[in-house]
């Protein structure tokens, strides 16, 4: 299948994903809330990171994170920030760049100012994908590329930002997604952790397209088929899954109906539908009611299948709706997750190198080279506009 095939075939499970997520914002924040933990976790493992959803989630939730993934686990909880507030790339471009930088520098380490974008240069990354705002998943990749080509692959981790934030720019610019954008400080969000709801909207997670059923090298410059043949596959695979999630949902819906008198397992369930994670400490905070209370409220919802024991363990236990923990890769208890995505990240250290270092650009950086980097872009998509255009009606090209 060519280029122009599968990148309509990824847009058009796209739209299906985003039509279901605009039909049900609750369904929205629940899905959203599941696969930027993924994303931010993956994103480390394409960079070569031994890092498992879990670590991260405890950090967010309790503050503490196991001994070998604290680096990474710190590394994702910066990249997972931006993930969910992507910034305003098409408005304010210089600030949402620069702020995807700060997170996607590694901990510890500090950027080398050579290869730092001038404040002039970052608004022409976002128009290279402007210019193809009505093809949504096109115009974050060839902001990505842009990107890529002008700091000579120097952040990987930065490119994939870059695509989230400008694929999910481009959807609210076609009128396809409400605008969410939420101002809150660096402070304000760390200090929300796991409670920080989602205001991108972006569909496509690049991260876990690439990784969910294998290994493909992330290279926004050379390797667009690859890449939407994943992220068409992922798609069919989140379509599956928000059924899974909508039935979560309803049934959660149906036990707090069922709840009767004083019984707090309402206030239980609406918190659960906005903070899918939690411990007895989380519940005794938010609902003020004794451990007791909490731990009964939350067995009522394990007995009934709507909550699942992350932690496995007896003591400073974690709960997750069913869908998050299976995704988690938790349905076995804690050391299948460990098993299968920490030992699966170590296999691939010894076989594969951190995406983008295999193929760093060594050439000088020159206007002309990229140019033709993005024409032979837009040759490969040629056609393609015209029939987006029919199919979504009289929309005007952002020029």
């Amino acid at each position: 299948m060519d280029a122009r095939s599968l990148l309509l075939s990824a847009e058009t499970q796209a739209a299906r994903v985003e039509g279901i997520l605009l039909a049900d914002p609750a369904l929205a924040a629940l899905w959203r809330m599941e696969t930027s933990l993924l994303e931010a976790a993956a994103s480390g493992g394409l960079e070569g990171e031994r890092i498992s959803t879990q670590a991260m989630v405890l950090c967010l939730t309790s503050g503490t994170a196991m001994d070998e993934d604290a680096r990474a686990v710190e590394m994702a909880l910066k990249v997972l920030t931006v993930i969910r507030r992507s910034g305003d790339p098409f408005g304010a471009p210089v600030a949402a760049l620069r702020r995807i930088e700060a997170a996607a520098v590694p901990i510890g380490q500090t950027r080398d100012e050579g290869d730092r974008l001038e404040d002039a240069e970052l608004p022409l990354v976002v128009e290279a994908g402007r210019a193809w705002s009505h093809v949504p998943i096109l115009a974050g990749w060839r902001a990505a590329a842009s990107y890529a080509f002008r700091s000579r692959r120097s952040s990987p981790v930065a490119e994939r930002l870059v695509f989230m934030a400008v694929e999910g720019a481009a959807r609210h610019l076609q009128g396809l997604s409400p605008d969410r954008r939420v101002d809150r400080d660096e402070l304000d969000e760390r200090a929300g952790g796991l409670l920080m709801p989602a205001a991108a909207v972006w569909i496509v997670p690049p991260s876990v397209s690439l990784t969910r059923t294998g290994f493909r090298v992330w290279s926004p410059m050379t390797g667009l088929a690859s890449f939407l043949e994943a992220a068409t596959r992922s798609l069919s695979h989140d379509l599956g899954h928000l059924g899974t999630l909508r039935h979560e949902l309803a049934r959660l819906t149906a036990m707090a109906s069922s709840a009767h008198g004083r019984s707090r397992l309402g206030d239980l369930i609406a918190y659960l539908k906005a903070q899918p994670v939690i411990s007895s400490a989380m519940v005794m905070d938010h609902l003020g009611v004794t451990r007791r209370t909490a731990l009964s409220l939350i067995a009522e919802l394990v007995d009934a299948g709507c909550l699942s024991n992350l932690t496995a363990r007896s003591t400073s236990r974690f709960w997750a709706l069913p869908s998050l923990a299976a995704r988690m890769g938790h349905a076995g208890g804690a050391g299948a997750a460990r098993r299968g995505v920490c030992a699966g990240r170590e296999g691939l250290r010894a076989n594969l190198k951190p995406s983008g270092q295999s193929d760093r650009l060594r050439e000088e950086r020159d206007e002309g080279q990229l140019d033709r980097i993005m024409a032979e872009l837009d040759s490969a998509m040629s056609g393609v506009d015209d029939v987006v255009r029919r199919a979504g009606g009289p929309r005007t090209k952002v020029e």
